[in-house]
């Protein structure tokens, strides 16, 4: 099997969409180290607070309570395989400007949270609290679980939406 080309010129997407996103995660996840061992800042009473989590699992936690060699092997091995992969795709398939952006920010996020699991001890720190006052609370995440949802549903938007009409104007042109 041939691997597809690298188009080089897509890299500039790292630089402009990847590295933005991953600073700001960086920062903020250092600045919520801060709160480590206090009490949260409230931001909106009974919706909105700023906590410190650290978060052993995945997605809300799951696998936290795997033995630590399964959590490493699928934490690191297996994240960095996939952060690999949508990497090449980026570099060697995106087309147009808003799948490159869709790429770059799963690599910001995906790359955002390993660097956690490389280097912060093998958890990801999240600090965003959401909650419906008593009612509901929504799992405690991080800037990069926002660009990767975000990806998500821009990816959803293309696959949907902007690549049938594409498509349907193509076969219109010939």
């Amino acid at each position: 099997m041939k691997l597809a080309k690298i188009n080089w010129k897509n890299s500039i997407y790292l630089l402009t969409v990847t590295l933005p996103v991953f600073l700001i995660d960086f920062f903020t996840k250092n600045w919520a180290l801060t709160l480590k061992g206090k009490e949260g800042i409230v931001v909106f009473e009974s919706w909105w607070n700023f906590i410190y989590v650290e978060n052993k699992g995945a997605l809300w936690g799951l696998g936290a309570n795997f033995p630590d060699s399964v959590r490493q092997l699928i934490f690191l091995g297996f994240s960095t395989l996939v952060t690999l992969l949508v990497l090449y795709l980026l570099l060697a398939f995106a087309e147009t400007k808003f799948m490159k952006i869709i790429y770059g920010l799963i690599i910001a996020g995906a790359f955002g949270n390993l660097y956690d699991r490389f280097f912060r001890g093998f958890a990801v720190i999240d600090f965003i609290d959401w909650h419906a006052g008593e009612i509901y609370h929504w799992p405690t995440f991080n800037i990069a679980d926002v660009a990767i949802v975000v990806a998500i549903f821009l990816l959803a938007f293309e696959l949907l939406f902007l690549q049938p009409k594409r498509q349907k104007d193509k076969k219109e042109a010939k």
